[in-house]
This record gives structure tokens, C-alpha cells and sequence, in this order.
């Protein structure tokens, strides 16, 4: 089979569904020797402007497509043809197309796979820019009606699917995802310090990883910080990293009334290649995001032998299992006395890297492509 790729967040900061997309193209080209995979930087009409200088997973069954033509022009067509037909020749000669990233093109030659990474555009459209909640949501009504197969990374999302739309259940598979392979517990002591000078981190903090977007729950986070006794506060500042996101013209605002403005450090998007140390040095990570598809920095903590506070949302209980201190997102005091515990008792902050420690290898991204494989086999066989 040659099976097409949608790699088009990968360009720029390589976050959320960019990291799954890079990490799924690069396992596939892994785990299979017997198919050939075709990457497209720009799909449907998601181009970054740097498209043509993204950094694409490279292997030997792996090619680029549409590299050879002008710069501006593959975005232009994608936009500006009316023709399905025409768009889907811009596909080039691949059997099986899989999107990840809402679109979902009409295809009449080949086989349409799409990856619904969470519902919250639907459950909680104030979360998001209104143009964002039109896109997913015409993109899974789209994806329902065309997609031979639809796969999701949880079962929660594959339950909000269910719930919130009519498709049949036995067109969606579950691909759980996992941790960079690369993201593991860094003891160099010079790899270390080199990340702590970059970013200017503090001494012992509580790491916050997120986009700044509302369902990430910063708000919350900042005020349960704020009202943590003054000795740990003193002890343990909060470094809030991540891509900029949207909807978040209050965190500073509310940083400066909180009166922690000198506890909080803003460091601002973290290279891929930084993030391992990043967590290594990092007393805990704080993570009570309201809702989401998966939860990656969870298990990359758990890695990382960083212990996890997190919220009991229904994908972060299914990724953290019992490896992390679970806390109802909307009560501040609550997070803020998971954090004095976690923060406080030494033992229990061993317990949870121990459990973490055996939690995390149990998602892989090989398994992640050997089971997306299966579905681009079952589809193929229709």
C-alpha cells in the first residue's frame, strides 16, 4: 500500500496534534517495511509559511510530497480549487489518506482515514476561537460522512464522539499515544544546568506544560499557587512553559493581582529537545487541565521521573491511572492541597515517580502505528 500522511502541524512549534502526527509518521516508517508512506507538509488548506523547511520524519519507505513546486503555490491550489477532483490529484499516488487535522477531503480513488483528537470544540466551545470551533466541527461532520474509518486517542474522546454524534461505533479505533522516545530522565548534570540557564529556571519549581489556551486551567493553577503557605512558596516557584495559544490576555493580569508575580516564571514555548531536561528538573508537574484529548505531558513526565498532579478529567484518570495525584479541575483549593501534599511529603512524591516509572512504557508509539496500521489494512480490504 502507499499511505498518505497528513504532516501538516508538524512545521513551526511542534506541539499537540503536530507531535502526533510527527511521532506517528516517524514510528510507521518503523514498525513497517512493507508499505511506503507519503508526507504531505501542506494538506487541504493547512500550510504553515515555513512548510517547505519543516523538519519531516526521513526513512527510506518515506517520501515528501509536492516539495518541487513554488512555494506559495500548493497552499494557493488547496484553497482556491473548487474541483475535488483536482484536489484529491494533488494527493498524488497514495492508496490510503489519513488526515490529522480535521480535514476530511471527498476521495473517490482512495481510501479516507481521520483522527478526532477530542470533542471539547463541542462540549466546551468557549474554550476556543469561534473560527477553531467551526473548523473541527465542519471537519468531523465531514470526517463521519466520508472517513472509512475514524480513530481517536482515547476512549474518552471516542466516548464524547458517540455521545455527541450519530456514527457507528465500530468505526472508531482507539490509538492511545506516548512519550517522545527521546523524553527520559536526563541525570547530566551539564545538560541540566545548560536548560536551566536557557530559560532562566529557578532552583525547585512546579512545572506547568500547556498551551496557553482556557481549557488548560492556568487560571485556576495561578490562584491555587497563590494561596499556598508563604514558606512553600518561597521554596518552590512556578514555571508556566508552553506555545502562546489563545484566550489568555488575563494570566499576566492575574499573575500581577495575585501578588506572585515574582514566584512565576513565564519561559514561553520549550524546544523539543529541551523538554526531557525540562521535566528532569522540575519538583512536580501541575497539569489540572479541564479537558482533553489525551494528556501528553502526563507521561512524559512520568518519564521523566517528574511526579504528576493532575485533574481527574476523564482522559487525564485513563492516561494517569494511579501514577499521579488526581484533583477536581474547577476547585482551587483542592489543587492547591494536592500541591502542598505533593510538594510537602517527600515519600509520596517517590511513590508516584515509582508508579509512573511503570506506567509510562505501557504506551509506545510503536504500538500507536502497529495499531493504526491495522486500521489502514481493514479499510484497505473494503
Amino acid at each position: 500500500m502507499r499511505i498518505g500522511l497528513d504532516v501538516s502541524l508538524v512545521p513551526g512549534q511542534r506541539v499537540g496534534g503536530g507531535q502526533y502526527a510527527y511521532q506517528l509518521a516517524s514510528a510507521l516508517a518503523r514498525v513497517d517495511q512493507e508499505n511506503s508512506y507519503l508526507l504531505y507538509a501542506v494538506f487541504y488548506y493547512i500550510a504553515h509559511p515555513d512548510h517547505r523547511r519543516a523538519a519531516l520524519p526521513m526513512a527510506p519507505n518515506v517520501r515528501v510530497a509536492l516539495r518541487g513546486l513554488p512555494p506559495k503555490a500548493v497552499p494557493f491550489l488547496w484553497r482556491t480549487l473548487r474541483s475535488d477532483r483536482l484536489k484529491e490529484f494533488l494527493l498524488g499516488d497514495a492508496d490510503i489518506v489519513h488526515s490529522m487535522t480535521y480535514c476530511a477531503p471527498r476521495l473517490r480513488r482512495r481510501r479516507l482515514v481521520v483522527t478526532i483528537y477530542d470533542l471539547t470544540f463541542v462540549t466546551h466551545p468557549e474554550y476556543h476561537l469561534p473560527a477553531n470551533v467551526e473548523h473541527c466541527l465542519t471537519g468531523t461532520r465531514r470526517a463521519i460522512e466520508r472517513a472509512d474509518a475514524l480513530v481517536t486517542i482515547s476512549e474518552a474522546s471516542r466516548h464524547d464522539l458517540l455521545e455527541h454524534f450519530k456514527v457507528d461505533d465500530d468505526r472508531i479505533v482507539v490509538t492511545h499515544l506516548a512519550a517522545d522516545p527521546a523524553v527520559t530522565r536526563v541525570t547530566d548534570a551539564l545538560r541540566r544546568e545548560a536548560v536551566r540557564r536557557r530559560y532562566g529556571l529557578p532552583e525547585r519549581f512546579v512545572l506547568f506544560l500547556g498551551a496557553l489556551e482556557p481549557r488548560k486551567n492556568l487560571v485556576r493553577l495561578l490562584e491555587a499557587f497563590a494561596a499556598l503557605a508563604p514558606p512553600v512558596r518561597q521554596e518552590f516557584a512556578l514555571v508556566v512553559a508552553g506555545a502562546q495559544g489563545w484566550l489568555n490576555h488575563d494570566v499576566r493580569e492575574r499573575i500581577e493581582k495575585l501578588g506572585v508575580q515574582d514566584r512565576v516564571h513565564l519561559v514561553g514555548y520549550v524546544a523539543p529537545q529541551d523538554l526531557a531536561a525540562l521535566y528532569s528538573l522540575a519538583t512536580v508537574l501541575a497539569y489540572p487541565s479541564l479537558s482533553e484529548g489525551f494528556g501528553l505531558p502526563v507521561l512524559e513526565a512520568m518519564a521523566c521521573g517528574t511526579p504528576v498532579l493532575t485533574s481527574n478529567a476523564p482522559a487525564l484518570r485513563e492516561v494517569a491511572g494511579d501514577a499521579a495525584l488526581l484533583v477536581p479541575p474547577s476547585d482551587v483549593d483542592a489543587i492547591a492541597s494536592g500541591l502542598t501534599r505533593l510538594l510537602e511529603d517527600a515519600p509520596l512524591r517517590a511513590e508516584l515517580q515509582a508508579r509512573g516509572a511503570r506506567r509510562a512504557p505501557l504506551f509506545s508509539w510503536d504500538r500507536c502505528a502497529r495499531e493504526t496500521l491495522a486500521v489502514y489494512r481493514r479499510v484497505a480490504g473494503r
